[in-house]
């Protein structure tokens, strides 16, 4: 890579907003950023990359599934906004649980099948998108979501009852 600074300026806040969104949780967000970059850092060395994006997006959807596997059920306190609880409190209580188990049940799935259900909920990525950045076919892609999907709503329903 020959502009370092270039590629992580250019791709830092897509890759924050990736572990964002599947974690919930800045500080754990910015410990993937690190943790990609310099992950990246220590592959520019060896073969060609063919596209940094993809590359930076996927590292980022694996740091950020292990970070949550090793986190578990924990619900960091500063993800409930207190403030905002005097609009509708069950409401906001309702939707963070919701995110909580969510996170726990991704957590419990296939690593594929949790990066292709995180790149096309989270990062809103098409199919052809997600297999170009797992370099995988889109029918493996339509495959994966489906069974990330099964497999979600049959644990999220068993957390239920």
């Amino acid at each position: 890579m020959d502009d370092w600074n270039a590629l992580v300026r250019d791709h830092r806040e897509a890759i924050f907003g990736i572990a964002w969104r599947v974690l919930g949780h800045a500080q754990d967000a910015e410990d993937v950023v690190q943790d990609v970059f310099a992950q990246a850092s220590r592959q520019s060395d060896g073969r060609p990359i063919v596209s940094w994006p993809a590359l930076l997006r996927r590292m980022a959807t694996c740091r950020a599934i292990d970070k949550l596997r090793r986190r578990r059920n924990t619900i960091p306190l500063d993800c409930v906004d207190l403030a905002a609880a005097k609009d509708d409190p069950q409401a906001i209580v309702a939707g963070h649980e919701l995110e909580a188990r969510l996170r726990a049940a991704l957590a419990e799935i296939p690593t594929r099948d949790a990066e292709v259900f995180c790149l096309r909920y989270f990062e809103e990525l098409s199919y052809r998108e997600i297999a170009e950045a797992l370099g995988m076919s889109t029918s493996a892609v339509s495959t994966a979501l489906h069974q990330a999907r099964s497999r979600l709503e049959t644990m999220l329903t068993e957390q239920e009852e």
